[in-house]
């Protein structure tokens, strides 16, 4: 599994501050796709910071999103 680091506070603290894992398998539409992406989300344990990452195929349809940045 690769790791996440977030840049910002390892460098203001001098020492490796990585990622953790908040939630797996956030639904996420963007661009023009009517369906949902399946990722995962997570935060910076210093600075709160948070990203969404490791999408899968297009999948679910119909579901409501959990993010969406979706272009209607």
């Amino acid at each position: 599994m690769s790791k996440i680091l977030c840049k910002k506070c390892s460098d203001r603290l001098g020492k490796a501050v990585f990622y953790k894992c908040v939630r797996l398998g956030v639904k996420v539409r963007y661009g023009y796709y009517n369906g949902c992406f399946r990722a995962d989300l997570w935060e910076c344990p210093v600075c709160g910071h948070q990203i969404v990452t490791g999408f899968s195929s297009q999948e679910d349809l119909d579901g409501v999103p959990d993010y969406d940045y979706g272009e209607q």
